[in-house]
């Protein structure tokens, strides 16, 4: 079973290394997901149709779908997947075309998704030029007509415990990784946001790391931005601020119900 998590910038070649396991063994399963990996029904379809190494499509959320999708693949005929049929969030290729089980709904309570930090899951990593992917939060209240944030725009946002959070940016500190990056839609939305940021300055005082910090910042709560900018920069932390231009044409923002912030 190989799966492939599908972003703008690695997905051409995710659908080779796809097409070349299949092609390996006709009997290796691959499921594909991530943002851009079709949700919408003739989307979904036209993405089999010109796949056809392409044998599962999770939508959305993936955490608890994978989960789902293993335990009813059968261990001994893993290419039977119409036992998948039960198994929301899924498309999944048929001899006569695809089938669509019926969406899942997202995740309530994330604290629910185990912590692949917490858990030792990366212990062996470390001490090498690397990266650290961590959310604070999940979710985007925002609409923009041109941003797809996980097919989890418009929608309320879900809260990491903070103490979890603490725990695994101290992960990242302590096995000394370069750059500890923020996954959140609007870092600084939240008050508390204030207080993540002063726990990775202290971190960046105890251990040293993390050098850098990626981060996608709030747009239209900025009331939090400079204490969190001024944090960073005092602990010598390299960071980036983003301004929301999106086009200086009226006519483009009008069609893309935006306005610059």
């Amino acid at each position: 079973i190989f799966i492939f998590s599908n972003y703008l910038w690695n997905v051409k070649e995710n659908l080779e290394l796809s097409a070349a396991v299949k092609a390996v063994n006709p009997l290796n399963v691959t499921i594909h997901g991530g943002p851009s990996t079709p949700s919408y029904e003739h989307d979904c379809e036209m993405f089999f149709a010109e796949h056809p190494h392409v044998d599962i499509a999770v939508r959305g959320e993936g955490e608890l779908t994978f989960a789902d999708l293993l335990d009813k693949l059968d261990r001994h005929n893993a290419t039977d997947l119409e036992l998948l049929s039960a198994v929301p969030g899924l498309s999944y290729r048929r001899s006569h075309g695809v089938y669509r089980t019926e969406n899942r709904e997202r995740i309530a309570d994330v604290d629910t998704i185990p912590s692949p930090y917490l858990k030792g899951l990366f212990d062996e990593f470390g001490s090498v030029r690397s990266s650290a992917i961590i959310e604070t939060n999940r979710g985007c209240p925002y609409g923009c007509t041109f941003c797809d944030w996980g097919s989890a725009t418009l929608s309320k946002v879900r809260k990491f415990d903070l103490d979890r959070v603490f725990a695994e940016l101290e992960w990242s500190a302590k096995h000394n990784i370069e750059d500890a990056s923020i996954a959140d839609a609007n870092f600084g939305m939240l008050e508390r946001d204030v207080a993540i940021t002063q726990k990775i300055a202290d971190l960046r005082r105890v251990y040293g790391y993390p050098n850098t910090v990626g981060i996608n910042y709030a747009k239209n709560q900025v009331k939090y931005l400079r204490d969190i900018i001024r944090i960073m920069a005092d602990a010598g932390i390299l960071t980036e601020g983003k301004i929301s231009l999106q086009s200086m044409d009226e006519s483009t923002l009008k069609v893309i119900d935006r306005s610059n912030i």
